[in-house]
Formats: C-alpha cells, sequence, structure tokens
C-alpha cells in the first residue's frame, strides 16, 4: 500500500493572525499609555498607517483573486459564475480604495458608506444564490469558512461599531463619569479592527482554497468537454 503524500500546510493563516494580533495590542498599548492617543504608526482608525496598510492589502487580494479567476474563466459548469466573481472582485477592489484613502471620512459620510456595504452584503446573496447554493454543496467546509469570515468581519466592523454608538457613548458617562472610558474604548477599538482584520483574512483564506479546486475541477472538466 503506497504511503500517503505529506499534507503541506499554510503558514501564512497563522503568521497573519499573529501580526493582526500584534497590531491591535500594541494599539491599546499605545492608547492606554498616551491617555487616549494612539501611536501615528499604529493608529486602526488612521490614515495609512501600518493596520490600514495591511487591511488594504487583503481586501486588495480579496477583490483581485475573484477578477483573475473571471478573466481565466474557461469552464461555466463549474462554480462559481464569472458574473459573480466580477462583482464580489469589484466590491472588494472599492473597499480597498475606501481604506486607502479612507473616502468614508473625506466625503463626511460614514453612515452612508456603511449602508452601502451592508446593501451590498444583501444583494450578492439574493442575486446569486444559485451560485452559493451550489458552492455551499461542493465545498461545505470551505464555503463555511468565508461564512465564519464574514460574520466576524460584521460582528467586529458594524457590531461593536454599534455597541459604541447606542449604548457606551449615550449610557457611559451617566453610569461611570470619566472613568477609564478611553481605556475602555481602546479595547473596544481594538477588539473591533482584529475583527475586520481577522475575518477578511478567514474570507482570502477560503477564496484561495476555492480558487485550488475551482482549477483543478476544471483542469478534470475540460479533457472530457473536447
Amino acid at each position: 500500500m503506497p504511503a500517503k503524500a505529506p499534507v503541506k500546510k499554510s503558514l501564512w493563516l497563522p503568521l497573519v493572525i499573529g501580526l493582526e494580533i500584534t497590531l491591535v495590542t500594541l494599539y491599546a498599548i499605545t492608547v492606554l499609555i498616551n491617555a487616549g492617543e494612539p501611536s501615528s504608526l499604529l493608529d486602526v482608525n488612521g490614515f495609512r498607517t501600518l493596520p490600514s496598510w495591511l487591511q488594504t492589502t487583503q481586501l486588495f487580494l480579496l477583490g483581485a483573486l475573484p477578477l483573475w479567476l473571471a478573466i481565466t474563466y474557461r469552464q461555466p459548469k463549474v462554480p462559481p459564475s464569472r458574473n459573480l466573481l466580477v462583482v464580489v472582485g469589484l466590491f472588494f477592489l472599492f473597499a480597498s480604495l475606501d481604506e486607502l484613502f479612507k473616502l468614508n471620512i473625506l466625503f463626511d459620510q460614514h453612515q452612508l458608506w456603511k449602508s452601502i456595504y451592508l446593501s451590498l452584503a444583501v444583494i450578492i446573496p439574493v442575486l446569486f444564490h444559485r451560485d452559493l447554493l451550489r458552492l455551499s454543496r461542493l465545498q461545505p467546509k470551505t464555503m463555511r469558512l468565508i461564512g465564519i469570515g464574514i460574520f466576524i468581519f460584521l460582528a467586529g466592523g458594524f457590531g461593536l461599531e454599534l455597541f459604541r454608538r447606542h449604548i457606551q457613548e449615550p449610557y457611559w458617562y451617566q453610569l461611570f463619569g470619566r472613568w477609564k472610558f478611553h481605556q475602555v474604548d481602546a479595547i473596544r477599538t481594538a477588539f473591533e479592527e482584529f475583527g475586520e482584520m481577522l475575518g477578511e483574512t478567514l474570507i482570502l483564506k477560503g477564496m484561495i482554497t476555492l480558487a485550488h479546486w475551482r482549477r483543478a475541477q476544471a483542469e478534470d472538466v475540460e479533457p472530457h468537454s473536447l
């Protein structure tokens, strides 16, 4: 009985997650030390800081990968469809530009930008539900990983932001005055940004796995279609 080939484990995933933990931890520490003022290089809400560059890179890869698959699209029988790839790719490339140039802050339309993202997050599954159902049947573990990434991203980016806006800011001063407000908010912000970065990383891992699977499927289907 032939020996099984060793499974190559991907090292980039734990390395990136470790980098994300390091960045948000250093951010929280600098805020605590500097009484609410983060380091300009580590500010997770800042313009072209280390966390911002990391998120920009992640979002760019999330946009470039589907578009590359759409350009090299050969087998329409293998999901996802080219339309879904193009829409997802453009969505993440726009998000990458938004993160790079902070368009929501530039145009002072923070809530409008969040509404755009939420609307697209709802519209895409509705329009391409058949694609997503097929992928869920063919690659359940990978699609589950992408789903977990999306949930973590939304919980961090939107859930903790809603907590700050509707619970922390209105009621904190009434209950505790100014006691450790900046310290608590620094920890909340660190979790918020870590949730966004971790969610993006898990989605990217899932997309890379789908890309490898799709390429293998296309190579298997192609000879039989000649």
